[in-house]
């Protein structure tokens, strides 16, 4: 942390909401780019880089000075939208569950996500210059290859920073990485990728 940051965050340890609020406004766009990312819903992406805020804030006095504070943003960050796809996948198996039961059109799991998604613009599929909006492509890749690509290639992340935000160790990156950027130019080139939990071969 350089010596603005260092002023700030003991203000904030004391209680300065405002010198809070200067410490983490650097952060607040990358965090939402980020949730977003990972959620893929824009009003989910908002209450979660809020929550992070919150968080954080409430538990300052947990982070040590010598690491870097913009990593340990972003981990928070992270958690919070593992803890929310947690959420989605328990409630999408509850709705599956219940639509084997009764065999109703309405709670089937795809009309059900029809109806949620009504009123939002689907993303691009494909340009003319062929570029694959990239938010298209983080559907093929499991949580933590979606994690990883997110932080390393779109994040600027270096390994070793990935690594520690994500707690994994730096061979569990690499693996992760180079399967997702595999995944995305399969994509891109318009091979068959199956999405998580849809079986087949990638």
């Amino acid at each position: 942390m350089d010596e603005r940051e260092k002023e700030l965050l003991d203000k904030a340890l004391a209680g300065d909401g405002s010198a809070f609020e200067e410490l983490v406004w650097p952060y607040r766009q990358s965090l939402l780019h980020l949730s977003f990312r990972m959620t893929g819903n824009k009003e989910e992406a908002m209450d979660i880089t809020q929550e992070a805020l919150l968080k954080s804030f409430r538990y300052l006095q947990r982070f040590e000075p010598e690491k870097n504070f913009r990593n340990w943003l972003f981990q928070i960050a992270a958690n919070e939208c593992r803890d929310f796809l947690k959420k989605v996948r328990t409630e999408k198996k509850y709705r599956q569950q219940i639509s084997r039961r009764s065999k109703s059109p309405e709670l089937d799991p795809e009309n059900i996500k029809a109806q949620s998604e009504a009123g939002f613009e689907p993303a691009s599929a494909l340009s003319s210059d062929l570029k694959l909006d990239v938010n298209k492509c983080l559907q093929y890749l499991s949580p933590k290859e979606r994690e990883v690509f997110i932080l390393r290639d779109l994040d600027g992340f270096n390994i070793k920073e990935t690594a520690s935000t994500l707690g994994l160790s730096a061979i569990s990156v690499r693996v992760n990485l180079s399967s997702a950027r595999k995944k995305i130019r399969q994509t891109i080139e318009g091979k068959k990728v199956h999405a998580p939990g849809q079986g087949g071969k990638t």
